[in-house]
């Protein structure tokens, strides 16, 4: 009999993954040296085994399953609803109030139909409501790789994204998927590759700039 949290990961498993249905170009994975890629398989192979034993004698417990590979992150079953695991971290700009540090940080999220800033959960600064902003007036002005980030452009590149309106300017951090993820709801156009430093430096670099790999 199939139990709730296993329907639940078998639900998972079948929505597609956010890396496969943006709309921007996705960075190649840099290929592995020959000696990389035996030291890794060796690796592999070794923990398979190791696994095999646990699991025959008993001994392995459920964590242990769930560490052979990390699970990317997945579209939302309801269109409602954020990815909660690409989080985009206001870190400046007008929207909502001035960007906070730490635990105080805002969120920028997107779904389908909606883009908002998330107020702070820090108790130390009087609540505010949640800041709806109309995407249709917004626009990505710069991608970069976030500061002191060299590299390489992978999904999980820290990055830092400068979008403005009429009036407004938020400025984010997050990784690039992340990134890619709300500008794919949002429906802008793919920058290209990140520029290096700060958005404040320069815009990134047009739709049609070359790519890795």
């Amino acid at each position: 009999m199939t139990t709730v949290d296993g329907a639940l990961a078998f639900d998972a498993m079948t929505r597609p993954r956010v890396q496969d249905v943006i709309s921007w170009r996705r960075p190649r994975r840099p290929r592995p040296s020959l000696r990389g890629g035996i030291q890794a398989a060796t690796g592999l192979l070794s923990a398979a085994v190791d696994l095999a034993v646990s699991v025959g004698s008993g001994t392995a417990s459920t964590s242990d399953l769930s560490t052979l590979g990390t699970e990317p992150p997945r579209v939302p079953q309801d269109p409602a609803q954020p990815v909660p695991e690409l989080p985009c971290v206001v870190v400046g700009g007008t929207a909502g109030r001035p960007a906070a540090t730490g635990a105080g940080r805002q969120h920028l999220w997107a779904t389908r139909d909606r883009l908002w800033v998330e107020p702070s959960a820090s108790a130390a600064e009087p609540p505010v409501g949640e800041v709806e902003l109309d995407r249709t007036t917004l626009a990505l002005r710069s991608l970069a790789l976030a500061p002191g980030e060299p590299g390489p452009w992978t999904l999980e590149t820290p990055c830092t994204a400068t979008i403005t309106g009429p009036g407004t300017e938020i400025v984010v951090e997050g990784s690039w998927l992340a990134i890619a993820w709300l500008g794919h709801l949002a429906g802008w156009p793919d920058p290209g590759r990140p520029a290096p430093g700060s958005p404040d430096s320069g815009s990134a670099e047009p739709s049609g700039a070359p790519r890795d790999g």
